[in-house]
């Protein structure tokens, strides 16, 4: 949430300085409120349905790089990736690392930074409970509570056995990790339903 306000103070200064010396009188600043308002809805709905961004610390982000132990034809999703760190710090240790952001903010921070980092490191616009997962040897997520029941029960049945699920912070809860460490938990998919 704190992306999309900072998001909307930066493009309503980026517009209202356009408005001011270009001197275009006939823009209403009431079209401004509504393009924001449509540009952060899709980030808010994804922070009620999955959860919010909140950058992880670094120790834990080396944690869960640790416990996906990559290989190289490794393919790594990020469910809700935010500004795409993990995906970017995948990539140069696996074949390919997707990463799926619905807040149009994050996901078009993400997008820039990615013409910087690997080729095999992609920033993709989507809700994660839409997308396929049936190629992913490792996903990582960071949801809340309420979204790793429904990850466990609409996800989880449709990976392939060997899949690593790394969550951040909370546990699928009729699940035990593999292993833990640092509140991180690791999930071993082990056969199909």
């Amino acid at each position: 949430m704190a992306e999309s306000v900072i998001f909307t103070f930066i493009f309503g200064a980026i517009v209202v300085s356009i408005v001011y010396f270009f001197n275009l009188t006939w823009f209403d600043p009431r079209f401004l409120v509504i393009i924001l308002f449509l540009l952060i809805l899709p980030g808010l709905y994804a922070a009620f349905t999955s959860g919010p961004f909140v950058p992880s610390a670094r120790k834990r982000h080396r944690t869960m790089l640790k416990l996906a132990d990559f290989a190289p034809n490794d393919i790594v999703y990020d469910l809700g990736c935010g500004d795409g760190r993990l995906v970017f710090a995948s990539a140069p240790h696996v074949k390919r690392a997707i990463g799926y952001e619905l807040s149009i903010p994050l996901f078009l921070f993400g997008k820039i930074v990615s013409i910087f980092k690997s080729k095999k490191a992609f920033i993709r616009y989507g809700n994660i409970w839409s997308q396929d997962y049936k190629d992913a040897t490792v996903i990582f997520c960071y949801l809340l509570p309420g979204s790793m029941k429904k990850f466990h029960k609409e996800i989880w049945p449709k990976l392939k056995p060997g899949t690593r699920v790394i969550s951040n912070a909370f546990q699928i809860h009729d699940l035990k990790p593999d292993e833990q460490e640092d509140k991180v938990y690791l999930y071993r998919r082990k056969t199909k339903v």
